[in-house]
């Protein structure tokens, strides 16, 4: 682990990081509308088109637990780096199945196995961050790899739709191919990044037997019952995921309960990602002198009051501001969410936790989704009713989120400060810092 004097709170190797994975985003976020049309042209299937849009989800239900002990073992760099290139080969691969026998099936797994690359690497990064800034840098740090995320999907669809028009999507997928190599070009010159020591003897020692890695994944989840502030954490991460689940009710309620017009509905859309990119260009300023904890509960409590705007908007423009803070909300949260974690979590233990919270998180999103939808059928196809219940499970959810990350905080405050080399040190929520 880099030590605390070796890390700064603007660490020029950080900055370097931001800029690759600012490029490999927007490759992303092209992606989200490449991948699905490269299979719309090869089978002419929406059911199989929309199926290649979710792979990030179903590889976090596949392997997010396992992505954990892997990524405490491995060096961070090495890790970052080979997933990367990885990813490059996989996506440059894609347009190659075009006109094979199976194609449609070819790459539908590939865009899986790209998303389970992905998985690993998300929580790598996550171990790279805390190991190049210091504590009091990671909500900044974190705000700005959210912004470049958030820019990413705002505008990679754009950019590859007039890519497309230009050059064809087979063409266009190489571009996403390129943006991997760009980032493992920033990833090289971190050689500061290492997983901790006692993990990598570990793992020559035991390899990647089956045994060694449950126990392993085990021993993170007795990590979370052993802390209740990070139990907590975790636990509002699904939350936030589960509730906002209801805004993919937003375009349904736009078209046929308000009768919006296509360009209002895809204005409408965007609002939340504007909100996400301004939540992200703020979060770091406005963040640091609060108290995380608090801030995280009332963000909940404010994605509620977001979701009754959707159930009480009237007009497409009340439901576009409303879909824009909602945006902004959930981004907020989640920022504050994994900057605390990174502060409490011990280096050689982030990893397991990062990837149990995301699971669960990516668990509850379609459970959310199911939920909030059948209650939208129940009540004759009015969305209504389904944004009323997910704002009242938001505000609720929020409230007892607030008083037990509150409280959680005071006794980590009060509880003595771990060795330096234990890991980062704990922070004292409930100040005013």
């Amino acid at each position: 682990m880099t030590t605390a004097t070796g890390r700064s709170a603007e660490s020029g190797f950080f900055r370097l990081m931001w800029a690759g994975q600012t490029v490999s985003v927007i490759g992303d976020g092209a992606a989200l509308l490449a991948v699905p049309l490269l299979m719309l042209r090869i089978t002419g299937s929406p059911l199989l088109s929309a199926l290649a849009a979710t792979p990030r989800t179903i590889a976090y239900l596949l392997v997010g637990l396992l992505a954990g002990p892997l990524a405490d073992r491995w060096n961070s760099r090495r890790v970052l780096i080979w997933c990367d290139v990885a990813r490059g080969l996989v996506f440059a691969a894609m347009p190659l199945t075009v006109g094979l026998p199976g194609g449609a099936g070819l790459l539908l797994v590939m865009a899986c196995l790209a998303a389970a690359i992905g998985v690993l690497f998300e929580t790598s990064m996550t171990k790279a961050v805390q190991s190049l800034l210091r504590p009091d840098a990671l909500l900044k740090g974190n705000a700005r790899l959210e912004l470049s995320n958030q820019l990413g999907i705002l505008l990679g669809p754009a950019l590859i739709g007039g890519f497309m028009a230009w050059v064809g999507v087979r063409d266009a997928i190489w571009l996403n191919a390129a943006t991997f190599a760009a980032s493992v070009g920033t990833l090289l010159p971190l050689r500061g990044l290492a997983g901790p020591a006692g993990a990598r003897l570990a793992a020559k020692a035991e390899g990647l037997g089956a045994a060694a890695l449950w126990r392993e994944m085990r021993e993170g989840m007795g990590y979370l019952r052993a802390h209740p502030l990070i139990s907590r954490l975790v636990t509002v991460q699904a939350a936030v995921n589960f509730v906002i689940a209801a805004e993919t009710l937003v375009i349904f309620h736009a078209t046929k309960g308000l009768h919006a017009s296509p360009a209002w509905a895809g204005a409408v859309v965007a609002a939340a990602g504007v909100g996400g990119v301004l939540a992200a260009a703020v979060v770091g300023r406005v963040a640091p002198r609060a108290s995380p904890a608090r801030l995280i509960g009332w963000s909940v409590i404010g994605l509620g009051g977001s979701l009754l705007g959707f159930a009480l908007s009237v007009d497409p423009l009340m439901l576009l501001v409303a879909n824009l803070l909602h945006g902004g909300l959930s981004i907020f949260a989640s920022v504050q969410i994994r900057s605390l974690r990174q502060k409490l979590v011990p280096l050689e233990l982030l990893g397991r936790v990062t990837a149990n919270a995301r699971t669960l998180a990516f668990v509850a999103n379609p459970v959310g989704a199911a939920l909030f939808g059948a209650i939208t059928a129940y009540a004759g196809g009015d969305a209504r009713y389904g944004f009323g219940a997910a704002a009242l499970f938001s505000v609720l959810s929020g409230v007892v989120a607030y008083r037990g990350l509150v409280s959680g905080a005071a006794r980590a405050a009060d509880r003595p400060e771990p060795e330096e080399d234990s890991g980062p040190p704990s922070v004292p929520l409930s100040s005013s810092r």
